[in-house]
């Protein structure tokens, strides 16, 4: 789609619009929720008064969406509208307050309206009954708002086609996703990510500061020994100009002996300080380091699913390593590295200015220029270091990925092609590691550049005093000898500029993922089912996994205490997001899901999870003993009820066959052993959990047949006297279901028992009989 030069008013001026606007009767506006660059406000005066002129007595608008592209590619101005009656796009025609008409369809008109997605851009194309318009097009930034005017408009057919009036009202438009900053609507990277824009660095400089004050005695005694530390190194110069003076021109021997011997002390006691200081600085920031480390992971722990689907692992992973560890700086030092380099500047200002004001004022000639240099310089290098970590955990997320897929990787002889990928990354994260390079290399020597002219000058100008009597050598020297100990805080501080905008940085992305809602694991009013019974029930439910793209619509049922049910349905259908929602993986986008007659949003949601078990198609095993993951349901349980669980799952014997039993250790992800002796671990961990709802899940969908015999008999065992819900595409494995859902495109289309489908000659029907004949078709 070409596109030309943007429109003054696309995307400043009018920003993101969506919202409900109506109209009375008597014709005056009524505002009631806009959203406008992530502020609520009013519909624009002008577009406001477009309606006024276009609607009717009686015509209200349920919904809109703002269009920043034309019909021929190039970004403009248009408005959909959808009302009661019609929809209606209206664009500016140059006169105030005036607009054209540039569509208008009845909705009596509309079959259907939907969303067609272009790279970068879309339409929403209206489905008549003649043939189809192009609503609108728009480009990403309005996508949501498309979304949701298109929920509105599909919801208004339907209501007609059945005959009744629609009430907006009672209508639940998709959730909006996290993908736009909710104070000034600007883009994100990621859902849920920083924005630049907003964020205050210092206010998250000083939070990190925060952390600093369970351990504020340690970081005192720090920050003392510090400026002590500082006090010390202030005394040379000053002893310096006695030795030059009044020692060496004056001739007094017996001066000599006590300015050596206090000089002596001098550097003895500053190393014992340093010393002392080090460690207690190191202890401190690795102390402050060990506990922000932890409340990340537990935070990521804590995190919904949602919050993962939605980011790379080896990004999460990056935050967790690297960008922590890059925190111990500025929390152990640099606040008192500040704090220091300015009580040593207005120490050694007050100095200078005692010794001699004239070349006083002579040395702070520079500091402007370097005051402006270390600000551009940390603005310059704090986007692109923002561009390196981005890189960095591009790189861990290759790892992340081709490393436990190796042997994909080698199966299909794809080595090269991971290599070169990987190289590939690293070379753009090493030209952009180069472009801080280039900054830093240039910032750097000019900051020295610039400190050594200022020494040269008040060299020159010192030199020239002493020669004319204004002043002595040995406070030329002392003079000089106090200048670079002034200028190298202000060196100093592009260096700690350069470090902070690392800090910050990684500081943004560490507190992204503590800022991030967790899940309401356990509430105070929270309804604690201590036993759970095992009733679910669906009452209209409606899920997104993404705005537009719905995974369940209007899905409704009621299952008993101890019933099996199976979920059948073609890939897609919506079987696994069904059970997620079941275990609150996620919420629901309507409608409610009841737990023995309560709101799954009331449920403390640890205890209700405790008594959930799933066996999953793929079963997840961790490095260590064999014990150790079965156990992991129920990390007390003993040894006893492990051996006892393995028993009940078929796994007790090839257990035994290992080297050391119960306690061989398997690999990672337990590649050391068949997928059916995992699966069989697998249910033996659901066994020991003892659950009231068990979740199935393809649970023999990749195993032979003998071992499909020896897992389905561990099932049986395992789902007598519990809700059982069971995904199976081999039909064959629900013979012992009470009743079968069958879910098609995120409906429920049929449910009742095997018999029943059958004879109804619907969707399982046919299910059962391509199953059948592809089973003819493997025998011959």
């Amino acid at each position: 789609m070409p596109v030309g030069k943007s429109a003054p008013e696309a995307h400043g001026v009018r920003g993101f619009f969506r919202g409900v606007f109506r109209v009375s009767e008597s014709g005056e506006a009524q505002t009631y929720e806009t959203y406008h660059r992530g502020r609520l406000r009013a519909l624009p005066e002008d577009v406001t008064n477009w309606l006024r002129d276009w609607l009717g007595s009686g015509e209200r608008v349920v919904s809109f969406v703002f269009s920043d592209i034309e019909t021929d590619g190039r970004f403009g101005e248009r408005w959909a509208f959808l009302t009661n009656e019609r929809l209606l796009v209206l664009s500016p025609n140059g006169k105030p307050g005036r607009s054209d008409l540039q569509l208008e369809i009845p909705l009596i008109e509309v079959e259907e309206g939907y969303i067609r997605e272009y790279v970068g851009s879309g339409d929403i194309v209206v489905a008549c009954a003649d043939k189809g318009h192009v609503l609108v097009h728009f480009s990403l930034g309005s996508h949501e708002e498309a979304n949701v005017f298109c929920y509105y408009l599909k919801e208004f057919v339907k209501a007609r086609k059945e005959g009744r009036e629609p009430d907006p009202a009672a209508l639940h438009p998709p959730r909006r996703g996290t993908h736009r900053c909710p104070k000034c609507g600007r883009t994100l990277r990621a859902a849920g990510d920083v924005c630049n824009n907003c964020l205050d660095r210092r206010k998250v400089l000083f939070r990190l500061l925060s952390y600093l004050y369970p351990y504020r005695w340690f970081t005192s005694l720090g920050v003392g020994l510090t400026l002590l530390l500082t006090g010390i190194d202030l005394a040379p110069p000053y002893m310096t100009k006695i030795l030059l003076d009044d020692v060496i021109i004056g001739q007094n021997l017996p001066l000599l002996k006590i300015v050596v011997i206090f000089l002596v002390s001098i550097y003895v006691g500053r190393a014992i300080v340093a010393i002392v200081r080090s460690y207690v600085m190191q202890w401190l920031g690795n102390k402050v380091l060990y506990d922000l480390r932890v409340r990340v992971y537990d935070h990521l722990q804590m995190l919904p699913l949602n919050y993962y689907n939605q980011r790379q692992t080896g990004q999460i992973m990056s935050r967790v390593t690297s960008d922590l560890s890059r925190l111990q700086f500025f929390i152990a030092e640099g606040l008192q590295e500040i704090l220091v380099n300015v009580i040593t500047m207005f120490l050694i200002a007050i100095i200078l200015l005692a010794m001699n004001w004239k070349l006083f004022f002579l040395a702070l000639a520079p500091i402007p220029l370097i005051a402006v240099s270390i600000w551009f310089f940390g603005h310059r290098i704090h986007l692109i270091y923002h561009r390196i970590w981005r890189r960095m955990a591009s790189v861990s997320s290759i790892l992340t990925d081709t490393i436990p897929g190796i042997r994909v990787v080698k199966s299909f002889a794809q080595e090269k092609r991971e290599s070169d990928r990987f190289s590939d990354t690293s070379l753009d994260l090493f030209g952009q590691e180069m472009r801080a390079a280039r900054w830093s290399s240039g910032f750097f020597p000019l900051i020295a550049l610039m400190t050594g002219m200022g020494a040269v000058l008040i060299f020159s100008v010192g030199g020239y005093m002493v020669l004319a009597g204004e002043t002595t050598p040995g406070i030329l020297i002392a003079f000089t000898g106090y200048l670079w100990r002034f200028y190298l805080p202000v060196q100093q501080f592009g260096q700690f500029n350069h470090r902070l905008q690392m800090c910050a940085t990684s500081a943004e992305r560490v507190f992204e993922v503590l800022d991030s809602d967790i899940e309401p694991l356990q509430r105070k009013d929270g309804v604690t089912l201590s036993p759970l019974k095992g009733r679910v029930e669906f009452e209209g439910v409606r899920f997104n996994y993404a705005p537009g793209k719905a995974a369940l619509e209007e899905v409704s049922f009621a299952i008993e205490p101890g019933e099996m049910i199976g979920l059948v349905g073609p890939s897609g259908a919506g079987k696994s997001t069904l059970v997620h929602l079941i275990t609150r993986f996620y919420d629901v986008d309507g409608g409610q899901i009841y737990i023995d007659g309560h709101r799954i949003e009331d449920l403390n949601l640890r205890s209700f999870r405790e008594q959930i078990g799933v066996v999953l198609q793929e079963p997840y095993l961790f490095h260590g003993p064999i014990w150790q993951n079965i156990a992991y349901a129920q990390m007390n349980a003993t040894a006893d009820e492990i051996i006892r669980a393995a028993r009940a799952a078929n796994a007790h014997d090839f257990i035994m066959d290992q080297p050391d039993g119960y306690d061989t250790v398997i690999g990672e992800r337990g590649q050391t052993l068949s997928g059916g002796e995992r699966q069989r671990i697998s249910i033996a961990r659901a066994i020991l959990r003892d659950p009231r709802i068990l979740i199935l899940d393809e649970a023999t969908a990749s195993v032979d047949t003998e071992t499909e015999v020896e897992i389905q008999t561990a099932l049986e065992r395992l789902v007598e006297n519990r809700t059982t819900f069971a995904i199976a595409h081999r039909l064959s494995t629900l013979r012992k279901a009470n009743r079968l859902l069958v879910l098609e495109q995120g409906k429920l289309v049929e449910i009742g028992s095997h018999e029943e489908l059958i004879a109804s000659g619907g969707l399982y029907n046919r299910l059962v009989g391509m199953q059948s004949q592809l089973s003819k078709m493997r025998v011959f």
